[in-house]
């Protein structure tokens, strides 16, 4: 009975942090996704987009070095603490690291910008200065429990950057540098908002406070994630930069613009990743934590499995109205970027949380670092033969090995039992990613304008959604009856 109650404890807490988070990160994607087409129809050039790409990536990838992983220390060292004067303490080393970092790269930057003469230095420093401020209040406010204020931040931020491109892409014609400026504001707006919130500069940061003790615990805990985020950075967004050497900024612009529609799914990877990321550390440390995890992993595989087959054959009809002319070749990447996608969120989103829970970074090291050379390398040999299908390649040989390396390395945390429904989804997935990709090929060019090829397309989702629904997780079909019976 005891273990009945705790069940159902563990259960409706994860779905009510699943739910707030739902709410947060889709009304966050939803603003950012009808931002795509303002994009794509104001910069008419592909390569502006594809600089302005690139440049977000390299925000992206220089984060962790800006913040010192300090923001994913600030979520899981705050999160264990209850008394405010470790908070203080917590709190108080993080943001006194992260403004000292800030002023070392904006020297830098100054100093650079004497040799290098790029047009976006300055606005992309900019760009990586409003961004680590914002994403470690962010989490600071996770760490604190305040998930409702969080939540909001991510709305508020959307809707600020959509307000703002429209103001500066579309009525002043500003282009690229519209988008930086929407980008840079919200997210200094957001820092004020968090701050009007919880206070957390006045209440929590103290010049005078002794944080040496627990800013050794952080150091240790954060300064591994540095190369570990930076090499999955290498794996998940170098794909732009050998696309523009092999290929071309236009052609980089086109696959810009297609893989920003992967956030459907990745909305659904990151809203899982935050609600399991406070449930798994919480649950680490239960008898029966294997069985628990075992059933997460095949609900979640499961979920992101029948998410991509709705959004890749869905989205395909609907691309042609949903970007500018110059950009439509991107239809033709959909599925397969998705499919690639959900190999990355696998290892990522799930198996990664195991090094979180026992403060174990250090282990992620060698397999990031592996797959980020097998990456590079792949890429070097395939990219120049293939162009933007030998990204997509080089990206699915890397996340395949970094799943199957992490399903095997974490196993000293928790072990995972794959059921038979699951593995049945993951051979769907396979043989749908072909049958697409064979399609694709043979009628070369985007499968909107064919009849022929819509009743193919047609003809392969309705398989698959078959299929999906009959493979489904019995713990999954029993809901739905019991729900059902319940309303009869």
């Amino acid at each position: 009975m005891q273990q009945s109650d705790t069940n159902k404890s563990r259960k409706s807490k994860f779905l009510k942090d699943f739910g707030i988070y739902t709410i947060g990160v889709f009304g966050t994607r939803v603003i950012t996704f009808l931002m795509i087409p303002l994009y794509t129809y104001f910069v008419e050039n592909p390569s502006n987009y594809g600089v302005w790409d690139l440049c977000l990536q390299a925000t992206i990838f220089l984060l962790p070095l800006s913040t010192l992983q300090m923001r994913e220390a600030a979520f899981r060292f705050l999160y264990d603490e209850d008394e405010n004067a470790q908070k203080t303490k917590i709190i108080s080393f993080i943001f006194r690291t992260l403004i000292s970092n800030l002023v070392i790269i904006a020297l830098s930057v100054a100093a650079l910008s004497i040799v290098w003469d790029f047009k976006y230095l300055w606005l992309t420093f900019l760009l990586l200065f409003s961004s680590s401020f914002h994403d470690v209040m962010c989490q600071v406010s996770r760490g604190l429990k305040r998930n409702d204020i969080y939540v909001s931040c991510n709305i508020l931020n959307a809707f600020l950057v959509a307000l703002l491109s429209v103001l500066f892409v579309a009525l002043l014609k500003m282009d690229v540098e519209g988008i930086f400026w929407a980008n840079i504001i919200s997210r200094l707006c957001i820092c004020v908002y968090l701050q009007f919130r919880l206070h957390i500069l006045s209440r929590y940061v103290k010049i005078s406070v002794n944080c040496r003790e627990i800013g050794k615990e952080i150091i240790k805990y954060s300064l591994p994630l540095i190369p570990t985020s930076m090499c999955w950075l290498v794996t998940t967004v170098s794909d732009r930069f050998f696309i523009r050497i092999f290929v071309s900024d236009e052609m980089n612009g086109i696959y810009a613009a297609a893989i920003r529609y992967t956030m459907i799914l990745h909305s659904l990877a990151l809203v899982f990743y935050q609600t399991w990321q406070e449930t798994a550390i919480r649950q680490y440390n239960t008898p029966d934590k294997n069985q628990f995890f075992s059933k997460v992993f095949n609900f979640y595989f499961y979920g992101l499995g029948v998410l991509l087959i709705i959004y890749s054959y869905t989205l395909k009809f609907c691309y042609t109205w949903l970007v500018g002319p110059n950009y439509q070749e991107g239809a033709n990447y959909l599925f397969i970027m998705g499919f690639v996608f959900l190999l990355g969120a696998m290892s990522s989103s799930f198996f990664d949380l195991g090094y979180q829970c026992a403060k174990d970074t250090k282990r992620a090291i060698p397999a990031i670092i592996l797959v980020a050379i097998i990456n590079v390398a792949s890429n070097l040999a395939i990219t120049p033969l293939l162009g933007v299908h030998g990204v997509i390649i080089s990206n699915f040989i890397s996340y395949l090995v970094l799943g199957i390396y992490r399903f095997i390395d974490t196993k000293r945390y928790f072990k995972i039992s794959i059921s038979a429904n699951t593995f049945a989804m993951m051979l769907m997935l396979v043989l749908g990613t072909a049958l697409y990709a064979t399609l694709c090929t043979s009628f070369n060019t985007a499968l909107y304008s064919f009849d022929v090829a819509n009743m193919a397309h047609f003809i392969v989702f309705a398989i698959l959604v078959i299929i999906s629904i009959c493979i489904a997780p019995k713990e999954l079909k029993y809901m739905v009856i019991n729900k059902l019976n319940k309303r009869n």
